[in-house]
């Protein structure tokens, strides 16, 4: 059974703020919080231990408040989201307000504010190398993966050596599929696989060239999303041997929100298509 976890207006008086007075003289902050979590343990029980605790929430808030002035509402409701979604696994996602009744500004007004939400989501990652030391490209990328404080877990796949595609590359391929839980929206998530291609050497010269490190999100969620520098689910993915064949690995039944169809079936029906592709496990 799925509920909420509820805080409303929770005063904190610190300073916080992009004034230089605000900086030193301290001033109310009333934080809200609504937190979704399964909470039908805590409903059969009546134990505590089975919830999550709108005190310690409160305690959370106020340890992160206490912390180092920041200038911007934004900052702070972000960065509170983000640690109560690190702090408690069991929720699906917060979203965090955070109100200034004394805002140092004109005019009559009960509070400004600011509402972050964070979410816990699940991505599907196609990746791959043809250049330099392929498995150590990878492995360096997957490190890289886990080392950021927003990716919660990575689980990789077998790697397959594939044969090039598009008619551009030259060299063998290794490719994998990764599973990446994670509190990034996608295009966080994004931003962070074009940084790590970046350290890990790829430099862009031709579209579906050999390069020392691939990343693509395949799916994100269930969502969707047309026009823009992504494009979720991944417009091609149906079609790739080397994309569906490690996923399936890992997510057979991940379904595709657009096709309504599991991975495990998008890779049947293009073998029926195209013939099994000779492939080779690494």
């Amino acid at each position: 059974m799925k509920g909420s976890i509820l805080v409303e207006n929770y005063e904190i008086v610190v300073c916080h703020g992009v004034n230089p007075e605000e900086k030193t003289t301290p001033q109310r902050f009333w934080v809200s919080v609504a937190l979704q979590c399964d909470i039908t343990e805590a409903a059969n029980s009546d134990d505590i231990g089975r919830t999550i605790s709108y005190s310690a929430v409160c305690k959370l808030i106020k340890s992160v408040f206490g912390q180092e002035g920041k200038n911007l509402l934004e900052h702070l409701a972000t960065v509170t989201a983000r640690r109560i979604m690190l702090e408690y696994p069991s929720a699906d996602s917060v979203e965090v307000t955070v109100k200034k009744p004394d805002a140092p500004m004109k005019g009559v007004f009960d509070w400004v504010g600011v509402t972050a939400r964070v979410k816990r989501s699940v991505a599907y990652l196609s990746m791959g190398s043809s250049l330099g030391d392929r498995d150590a490209a990878m492995m360096r990328a997957v490190d890289m993966l886990r080392a950021d404080p927003l990716v919660l877990s990575v689980t990789e796949s077998t790697r397959l050596a594939t044969a090039p595609y598009g008619g551009v590359a030259e060299n063998e391929f290794l490719n994998s599929a990764l599973r990446v839980e994670t509190l990034h929206t996608a295009d966080s998530l994004l931003a962070l696989l074009h940084r790590i291609e970046n350290e890990c050497g790829r430099v862009r010269k031709k579209r579906w060239g050999d390069r020392t490190l691939d990343l693509d999100i395949v799916f994100f969620d269930d969502e969707v999303r047309q026009e823009g520098d992504l494009v979720l689910p991944h417009p091609d993915m149906q079609n790739r041997d080397f994309v569906l064949r490690p996923l399936a690995e890992i997510a057979p039944y991940a379904v595709h929100p657009l096709y309504g169809k599991r991975v495990c079936d998008l890779l049947a029906e293009l073998e029926e298509r195209n013939g099994r592709q000779r492939i080779r496990l690494v």
